[in-house]
């Protein structure tokens, strides 16, 4: 669950967040989201689901890990580090792990 990449409180919505991954890998055949890493997992949950609430990256303990503030407009704003950047911090580099590649999780249907 992004809350736990994200180092937020335990909470209801993890589980109910558990139960549809399991759901989508007996659908798919294939985890929704198998990145070898942190970093992995929460760059697909943004691609199909968008980035997490702005209050949830605000109070998370470990947003820095995986999010970069762009506080240069009038309206600060977070965004994912792109591949390069979080592996120029960690030396952990990226790789493509999925199966399939969903831009929203409606794709599913298809």
């Amino acid at each position: 669950a992004p809350e736990i990449i994200l180092g937020l409180p335990f909470r209801e919505a993890i589980d109910m967040w558990s139960l549809g991954c399991v759901i989508a890998e007996l659908f798919l055949g294939w985890p929704l989201y198998p990145g070898s890493s942190e970093y992995d997992q929460i760059r697909y949950i943004s691609q199909t689901q968008g980035l997490p609430a702005e209050h949830m990256l605000n109070n998370a303990t470990k947003t820095n890990r995986f999010f970069y503030r762009e506080s240069d407009t009038n309206y600060p704003f977070w965004r994912l580090k792109t591949p390069e950047e979080h592996e120029a911090e960690t030396n952990i580099k990226s790789k493509e792990a999925r199966k399939y590649i969903f831009n929203c999780l409606d794709d599913m249907a298809q």
